[in-house]
């Protein structure tokens, strides 16, 4: 399954200018997936690209892009990232129009290894916020999680609000956006998979 085509699916007018430039990012970065999601547009669409790609706005884009951005050649991606590679593909998923267009070049392993450096990096900021509270500060935190947690009323709303996704709630709460309790990003993926239509389902019913 090919994640990048869930942009295009329900837009039945125009383009916005997101999905110009997410698929101008898709030819440009992840070419092997760009004809089955081109296909996937109405012919009015198609030529709206088209012309997209040929404007000056959309070149001054991709000079931007090319400038700001290391070079990664995501058609030929490693099995394992090293660190210097791992913090440039990360610095890819920053926009999203960028992010979403090398997305389904990422493997699992690729994915894993990122949330691993995001959850490395989002508790050590954390660490360092904590560090500067006050005892009353602390208190008044400590409050706020016993009351979230024993409050029942289910919180995570997936796509509907921040957070976007479960990985990213378990990244900003450290909870488990299911059950309410302490997860970190690495024990939240021992015990889920996410299957080929991007439903996280616990890994002991999906095996």
């Amino acid at each position: 399954m090919i994640f990048a085509t869930d942009y295009f699916n329900y837009i039945p007018n125009e383009l916005p200018e997101f999905n110009l430039k997410l698929l101008l990012n898709i030819e440009d970065l992840n070419n092997s997936i760009f004809n089955e999601v081109f296909t996937i547009l109405k012919p009015h669409q198609q030529e709206e690209y088209i012309t997209f790609k040929e404007s000056e706005e959309a070149k001054k884009y991709r000079k931007e892009r090319n400038t700001q951005l290391p070079y990664v050649d995501f058609s030929n991606l490693p099995e394992i990232f090293d660190d210097v590679l791992l913090q440039k593909v990360i610095l890819y998923q920053k926009e999203g129009e960028i992010g979403g267009a090398i997305y389904d070049s990422l493997s699992e392993d690729h994915k894993g290894q990122i949330a691993r450096f995001n959850s490395k990096i989002f508790e050590e900021e954390k660490a360092k916020r904590r560090a500067l509270l006050s005892d009353e500060e602390k208190r008044k935190e400590k409050e706020w999680w016993d009351k979230y947690e024993a409050d029942p009323t289910p919180r995570f709303m997936g796509n509907m609000g921040e957070p976007a996704n479960a990985d990213e709630y378990v990244l900003r709460y450290g909870r488990n956006p299911f059950t309410g309790k302490p997860e970190t990003i690495e024990s939240f993926y021992e015990k889920y998979t996410i299957t080929e239509t991007g439903e996280i389902v616990p890994k002991e019913k999906d095996e």
